[in-house]
């Protein structure tokens, strides 16, 4: 195996991550309804795209060996104000 496809196997979740999504209504532009993840038969009600994203992020970052790939504000240089 390259480095290359030992790298890529590294992030790439372990299990198939699906979801199922169902939009119940809209308010104040947002979204709100149920994300059922697939895989494990977990259903979750969310408020926003928001709180979405993060239920799906952190589905995925169960699964992944290295779920370092995305930045944090630990991890960000500081930048001085001249």
């Amino acid at each position: 195996m390259s480095n290359k496809q030992s790298q890529e196997s590294k992030t790439q979740p372990k299990k198939g991550t699906n979801f199922l999504i169902t939009i119940h209504h809209t308010e104040n532009y947002s979204y709100q309804g149920v994300i059922q993840w697939l895989d494990s038969g977990e259903k979750i009600h969310f408020r926003s795209e928001l709180e979405l994203i993060t239920l799906i992020h952190s589905a995925v970052a169960r699964h992944t060996e290295d779920d370092k790939c995305m930045r944090d504000w630990g991890q960000t240089k500081k930048i001085s104000a001249s």
